[in-house]
């Protein structure tokens, strides 16, 4: 025990004070009165002269000394030593990736680990420091190299859990920036250790100690969901894992747009991965959702989501006198909405988002992206087109646009002829040969525009596996989904949202329906607040009409649903442990608030004890003013009755003094 304040113990001088009140006598009024045989008891107090009185211990004295010596004490301010694993410079990482909102600690691990946290904090001492990081995919810093407990636990309060992994080498690094100048650095990691697994043991030049929470919770988790025809049929597959330490029979039930399929049930051994699989669904399905229908300790890997073919659809007009190939072509497509005409029957119309031309050129362009095949000899915004030429080779040039992804195009021999393109400075000659360009792309003002140089019908590239391959990759590029690939993404994963040229709005509406609004200004940033799972969708104004697409977010991630602790951290030299109760008595903690409290109760039993000995004094003085007030009654009787009594003993005592007057014997007398 240490005092912080000893000189308040001076205030112990109320004590005698206290003692000094019960020793003194209380004056008493005197009164004239009758007789006194009744009073016998009560004029004992005033048959001693002196003004002290014998001490009487009372509930009411022994409450109130302890209350004096509870005051002085409070105003010493006494404080004990606490342990404490804060020492120095200290940076705390809070682990907040997915894994943390199991519940087998109640109410949460995050929650447990953030009490943990509260607790360091409230043994702060004097000369230290403390730093608040959380981690997750990317680390954050709370608060940085503080002593204020107001603040540090303020910040506490702000850490958040997340659906995401958790990056100890990143977070890590970050810790050394902020312990760098510090001699006596120290790292705390609080968590479950479900971290990344680095490429090598991380070593860094201060202890790392890792303070463990969770147990071998049980727990089935969704680890893939996707779509893909079967001869002819849409069926869906869901990848699932059990774990648990024993067999589970795990139900999953399947929505197609909102719509519940069926309820499948598969049955998994320990530690096993087993699929499920759905047929049969209708072609038009554009949105899947699995959710498994079991409790467990953590349930955001209960649900997964998937996009059916592509997420945005364009409308697309095909300009041609009947060209069959790229009316093939184009209806394998799933991401447009496909319109023909004739060239003689074409007008220049708005509301297109892709225009495709087959031999023709209108004299006005529409808006949206253009893609021309043979064009006439002429100049055009993409350059100018001469004669046709004889072809001799086939090479590939730039591709930025990534255009020839998976297209092979040595197979290529019947293409013998072509336009001479001269592109302007912002196309590139994605198709080359040495005569002339091929395949001419590019952006100009929000628009894009690729050429095809020559007459599909002149070559063999329709009859080749690679052309609807080449067809999709065109189609993507001008019609690109918001998420490239599947539309499918890690939680906390930044992503850079494809708009379409023309576009001057995109807004993002999360799963919570909480709506951000990503552009302008343009270019669009990356959209980073990714980490809740379920469906995004993309809202884009292109030409004054709203386009949609989707993508989603699902935790699709074994590091994270199997809930058992990791022993140890990654990390050299680290030191790992269970509990925070192996720190060092080394911190003063003040302990007045709660003798604070101790002497509010006293007071209280003081103010009960005094309150039930008042109405008590109460009762006895009022039966002593009525006894009072008979003797009174029976004194100025007894004077009343005793007048003439007394008047005839003054006249006897007269009397009595003449007689011996007279008979006095004389001095000389002898």
């Amino acid at each position: 025990m240490n005092l912080l304040v000893p000189a308040a113990l001076a205030f112990a001088i109320i004590i005698p004070i206290i003692l000094l009140f019960y020793f003194m006598r209380p004056k008493r009024q005197e009164r004239m009165i009758g007789s006194t045989l009744l009073w016998q008891q009560t004029l004992q107090d005033l048959q001693a002269s002196r003004p002290w009185q014998r001490l009487r211990i009372t509930p009411l004295l022994l409450l109130q000394l302890l209350a004096a010596l509870i005051v002085v004490f409070v105003l010493a301010r006494p404080a004990i030593l606490t342990s404490s694993q804060i020492s120095g410079d200290t940076i705390i990482i809070l682990q907040a990736s997915a894994s943390m909102q199991a519940t087998d600690i109640i109410p949460t691990r995050f929650d447990e680990a953030k009490n943990q946290i509260a607790a360091l904090i409230d043994t702060l001492g004097p000369s230290d420091q403390l730093s608040l990081l959380t981690m997750a995919r990317t680390p954050q810093v709370l608060l940085a190299n503080s002593q204020d407990k107001n603040q540090l636990m303020a910040a506490l309060q702000h850490a958040q859990v997340t659906n995401q992994d958790a990056d100890l080498e990143q977070a890590l690094s970050l810790a050394t920036s902020l312990a760098a100048g510090h001699s006596n650095a120290q790292v705390i990691v609080i968590g479950d250790g479900h971290v990344l697994p680095p490429d090598q043991q991380l070593a860094f030049p201060f202890p790392v100690r890792y303070l463990r929470i969770g147990t071998n919770a049980p727990n089935v988790a969704l680890q893939a969901l996707a779509a893909r025809t079967i001869q002819g049929n849409l069926t869906a597959q869901a990848q699932l894992a059990n774990y648990s330490p024993q067999t589970r029979a795990i139900p999953v039930a399947l929505y197609a747009d909102g719509q519940l399929v069926t309820v499948q049930t598969l049955s998994l051994p320990a530690g096993a991965i087993g699929t499920l699989q759905w047929t049969a669904l209708a072609p038009s399905t554009h949105l899947l959702h699995a959710h498994v229908l079991s409790q467990d300790a953590m349930s955001v890997d209960h649900d997964a989501w998937a996009i059916v073919g592509a997420s945005m659809h364009g409308r697309v007009l095909l300009v041609t006198n009947g060209n069959t190939f790229l009316q093939a072509a184009l209806r394998l497509q799933s991401n447009i909405d496909l319109y023909e005409t004739t060239p003689a029957k074409y007008t220049t119309l708005t509301g297109y988002d892709l225009t495709i031309f087959d031999g023709f050129v209108p004299p006005t362009l529409p808006d949206g992206g253009l893609l021309f095949f043979n064009p006439p000899t002429g100049t055009y915004p993409f350059g100018k087109v001469g004669p046709a030429l004889s072809i001799s080779s086939i090479t590939i040039g730039n591709d930025p646009a990534n255009l020839l992804a998976n297209v092979d195009l040595s197979n290529i021999h019947a293409l013998r002829a072509s336009h001479q393109i001269t592109p302007t400075l912002w196309a590139q000659a994605i198709i080359n040969s040495p005569e002339t360009p091929l395949l001419v792309a590019g952006e100009q003002q929000n628009q894009r525009i690729a050429v095809f140089g020559f007459d599909l019908h002149d070559t063999d590239l329709p009859l080749q596996p690679t052309f609807p391959i080449l067809m999709f990759n065109l189609m993507n590029w001008f019609l690109p989904s918001p998420v490239a690939g599947n539309g499918q993404l890690a939680a906390g994963t930044p992503v850079t949202i494809q708009t379409w040229p023309g576009a001057d709005q995109v807004i993002i509406t999360s799963p919570n329906h909480h709506t951000i609004t990503l552009a302008p200004p343009f270019p669009v940033m990356p959209f980073d607040q990714t980490n809740q799972t379920g469906i995004y969708r993309v809202a884009q104004r292109v030409h004054g009409q709203e386009r949609y697409g989707d993508f989603v977010v699902n935790l699709f991630d074994p590091l994270q649903s199997r809930l058992l602790p990791a022993q140890t951290l990654p990390v050299i030299a680290s030191s790992n442990m269970t509990t925070s109760s192996n720190g060092v008595p080394r911190t003063l903690h003040e302990i007045w608030p709660w003798i604070a409290a101790l002497l509010l109760l006293v007071l209280s039993l003081e103010w009960w004890i005094f309150s039930k000995g008042y109405k008590k004094n109460e009762a006895a003085s009022t039966r002593t003013n009525q006894l009072f007030g008979g003797l009174v009654l029976v004194e100025a009787i007894q004077k009343r009755l005793a007048l003439p009594y007394r008047q005839q003993a003054k006249r006897f005592q007269r009397w009595t003094k003449r007689v011996r007057k007279q008979f006095k014997p004389s001095k000389n007398r002898g």
